[in-house]
């Protein structure tokens, strides 16, 4: 009990931020939750809109609202959607793997709308098109149906807001025996500019195509 009493004062800082570490996770793990569900909803609206990297975005914006919402007023719900759109802007990329432009370029048809001619990947009638499989490179072998699954994915920093516990994995993330992933440089590099610091959060989101795919 005495030894006890004489080493608690030493344990009480390793203890806090034990406790302050578990709760930076758990901030980590409701980030990362939301963001697996909003870029299967950001595939889905790229999906709908020909692979349109803005209606993507938006989508992602929409996805990621329930992080940003405190409160179920009307109010509160505008802020939450401003605050997920400028949080997309600044804090996330996406990038379209799939069709990428060899793809785009081995499947492209051309298609007329509105009195002009527009390149796409079709998208109707696709049980009665060539089903032959094309190289794409790096390997890939791929067929219409392939080239009609749209795949994304999505870099998110997510920002530590507890105090003493981003310090930590701050500490951690930027160290050179890390070995960050270009990912989490990204996010240190966000941090160095805003003087926060970041955790590199990544999603991936597959889904096909509902309208043909254009660039």
């Amino acid at each position: 009990m005495i030894e006890f009493n004489l080493a608690l004062p030493f344990l009480m800082p390793i203890i806090l931020v034990a406790m302050m570490l578990i709760a930076q996770w758990g901030f980590i793990y409701s980030a990362k939750s939301t963001l697996d569900a909003a870029t299967v909803n950001a595939a889905r609206a790229g999906a709908l809109n020909h692979g349109n990297v803005s209606e993507i975005r938006q989508g992602l914006a929409k996805g990621m609202t329930p992080l940003f919402a405190h409160g179920t007023s009307m109010s509160d719900t505008l802020t939450a959607v401003a605050k997920a759109r400028a949080a997309v802007f600044a804090q996330s990329q996406i990038t379209v793997l799939s069709p990428d432009r060899r793809t785009f370029n081995e499947f492209k048809i051309r298609a007329r709308y509105n009195n002009r001619y527009i390149d796409e990947i079709p998208n109707n009638n696709l049980m009665y098109r060539s089903a032959g499989v094309k190289d794409v490179g790096s390997g890939r072998q791929m067929n219409i149906q392939d080239a009609n699954l749209l795949q994304i994915e999505v870099r998110w920093c997510q920002k530590l807001i507890v105090p003493f516990a981003n310090y930590v994995i701050e500490e951690i993330v930027t160290s050179v025996w890390y070995a960050p992933s270009r990912e989490q440089l990204a996010c240190n590099a966000l941090g160095q500019i805003t003087g926060d610091a970041y955790l590199a959060l990544v999603s991936q989101g597959l889904t096909r195509m509902q309208t043909p795919f254009r660039m």
